[in-house]
C-alpha cells in the first residue's frame, strides 16, 4: 500500500513484464498515478490498473519515432515541475531504469520524499503477497501466499520458504491450524 499523497511515475517502456504488471498493487492507494511511454507499452498498464481499480490521473505519450530514453526524459521533466512547485509526495518513480538517482536527489533537495521502485525479486514478491494476503492481525497463511506466487508470478517456493522468509523480513509460526508468516516491522 502506498501512501495516498503518493505519486507514481510509471515508466511503462522500462516495465514490461507479467510480475510488474501483477505486482501494481503496491501503489494502490496512491494518490496519483501518471504513465509514460510509447502507446503500446501504455496498453497493458491501463488494462491492468483499471483491473484493480487504480485509476490513471495523466498519460504523457511519447511518439514512436521518438529515441529510446524519451519516456525518461519526460519523467525527469515531470520531477522537475514538481520540484519547483512543491507536491506532498512520496514520488515513487516505478522503473528499472538505474538514471533516476539525480531526479530521485533533485526531489530529496526540494524537501520531497522520493524513492524508486525497480522491478520486484522474489524477495519482494514474498512481502507484497504476504501484505496482500495478511488477516487483520497480520498473518498471512503461507499455503495461501504460495498459491498467489505461483498463480500471479509463476513463482514456486517450495522447499525454499525458510530461507527466503529470512531474506524477506518475514516470521515464521506454526501452530495447530498450519504455517503462517508475518512481515517484520509492519
Amino acid at each position: 500500500m502506498t501512501s495516498h499523497s503518493a505519486i507514481v511515475l510509471i515508466d511503462c517502456e522500462n516495465l514490461t513484464s507479467l510480475r510488474q504488471l501483477e505486482s501494481l498493487g503496491r501503489w494502490a492507494g496512491a494518490g496519483r498515478v501518471e504513465l509514460f511511454g510509447r502507446e503500446a507499452s501504455m496498453v497493458p498498464w491501463r488494462k491492468a490498473l483499471a483491473r484493480r481499480g487504480i485509476r490513471v490521473a495523466a498519460e504523457t505519450p511519447i511518439p514512436d519515432d521518438a529515441p529510446s530514453q524519451a519516456a525518461d526524459q519526460a519523467i525527469a521533466r515531470a520531477v522537475r515541475d514538481m520540484a519547483a512547485r512543491p507536491v506532498p509526495g512520496p514520488v515513487v518513480i516505478a522503473s528499472n531504469d538505474r538514471g533516476f538517482a539525480a531526479d530521485i536527489a533533485h526531489l530529496a533537495a526540494a524537501g520531497i520524499m522520493a524513492r524508486q521502485d525497480f522491478d520486484l525479486e522474489e524477495t519482494g514478491l514474498l512481502r507484497l503477497v504476504v501484505k496482500e494476503t495478511a488477516r487483520p492481525d497480520g498473518w498471512a497463511a503461507a499455503g495461501g501466499v504460495g498459491d498467489h506466487l505461483i498463480r500471479r508470478f509463476g513463482l514456486d517456493i517450495r522447499g525454499r520458504l525458510p530461507a527466503l522468509a529470512v531474506r524477506a523480513g518475514i516470521t515464521l509460526r506454526h501452530d495447530r491450524t498450519g504455517l503462517w508468516l508475518w512481515l517484520d516491522g509492519d
